[in-house]
């Protein structure tokens, strides 16, 4: 597990940014994100890396297209295709405000625990800060049913105002108590959202 202050990694540049054959040019980042399906071959991919600056590719998988050049990306992620967008937002540690976050060398730890991740979220909405809480670990740690014995987590927390160290305390007991012992390989981030009454939970993991 860690947690840092997030100010060890201030920059300009985004850290992670989802790139279309068709834009005109690619914006500089990090983390260069493309879509599976959107028919990159290795030769775009090179180019990619290239004129984005990027320190390594992930492809994000919303079908159930196969990938055959995991030798020139560093993994890739399942989700839907309108979980894509949560899932740019929550590579990008850059925009974490508050005192739990981490950087793009953590997220590049993350996906040496393998080479295919899924990613999963969980939300409430409600008045009670302490229930939006508890209700959302509950959502996020039914769904990591399959996760039991993952090789590594990063999970991201979102809420309207500062997360207290009490409430992000009791999402790491629960997770970490459900999980099988992986340690260091668990990573946590928060960030602020203008949402109203509702907490948000996001994370990838890897797949056994």
């Amino acid at each position: 597990m860690k947690y840092q202050l997030d100010d060890s990694y201030i920059d300009d540049i985004p850290s992670a940014v989802l790139y279309r054959q068709t834009m005109d040019h690619y914006p500089k980042s990090t983390i260069g994100c493309f879509i599976i399906s959107d028919s990159w071959d290795e030769q775009a991919l090179l180019g990619l890396k290239e004129k984005s600056g990027a320190w390594f590719l992930l492809g994000l998988q919303t079908d159930n297209n196969k990938f055959e050049h995991l030798d020139i990306i560093e993994g890739i992620i399942r989700c839907q295709p309108d979980e894509v967008n949560n899932v740019i937002k929550l590579l990008d540690v850059n925009s974490a405000s508050t005192i739990i976050g981490i950087d793009v060398v953590d997220i590049k730890n993350l996906f040496e625990c393998g080479n295919s991740f899924q990613f999963i979220q969980a939300n409430a909405t409600g008045e009670s800060d302490s229930d939006l809480i508890k209700v959302t670990t509950h959502k996020l740690v039914n769904q990591l049913s399959t996760a039991r014995h993952t090789k590594g987590l990063f999970i991201g927390m979102e809420s309207v105002q500062s997360l207290p160290m009490e409430a992000f305390a009791y999402v790491a007991d629960a997770v970490e108590g459900f999980l099988s012992n992986i340690g260091e390989s668990i990573y946590y981030r928060s960030s602020m959202t203008d949402e109203l009454n509702t907490f948000h939970l996001k994370a990838i993991y890897a797949l056994a």
